[in-house]
């Protein structure tokens, strides 16, 4: 056992020190070496604890990832694929002023289905306290919504496996 452990160890060490790899599925676990009292402590917050912390002024902000080039203007992908949709369709004003979540919309165009599912997120307040989008944003959110139901409607169904 304590072998393996050190064998573990000893790639994770020679592995830091160069360029990611490739992902290769070799049986191992990657993990993060952890302080176990502080795991310990983690565990044991009560969820009221956590909630009213989730409440706190600038905890989502804490929580984003750093700001990019491309949450600030629309990307290459994100105007092909504004440009892809019907016009009745493109959500004009999302893309002028939330070309983070355009650019995000449009990587994940591929999967209509869970495009669907972050397009609802967007229309429900999961978090609470925050701001919302302008009426008009809303409905070219739901309009889109409403283009990404019909195709998904118009895609042909796979008949069950047996």
């Amino acid at each position: 056992m304590i072998s393996r452990i050190a064998s573990v160890v000893a790639v994770r060490t020679m592995t830091a020190n160069s360029a990611p790899a490739p992902f290769k599925a070799s049986g191992m676990i990657e993990f993060e070496i952890t302080d176990l009292k502080v795991a310990r402590e983690e565990v044991a917050r009560p969820e009221a604890v956590i909630a009213i912390e989730r409440l706190m002024p600038g905890f989502w902000e804490e929580q984003r990832r750093p700001a990019t080039a491309t949450d600030r203007a629309l990307s290459g992908r994100g105007i092909d694929w504004m440009l892809s949709l019907p016009p009745e369709s493109r959500p004009k004003a999302l893309c002028e002023h939330f070309p983070r979540i355009a650019n995000h919309l449009a990587e994940r165009w591929s999967d209509l289905a869970n495009t669907r599912l972050a397009l609802m997120r967007l229309l429900a307040d999961e978090r609470g306290q925050r701001k919302g989008f302008s009426l008009q944003i809303e409905q070219e959110i739901g309009r889109l919504a409403a283009h990404v139901q019909s195709v998904l409607d118009q895609a042909p169904t796979e008949p069950a496996a047996l």
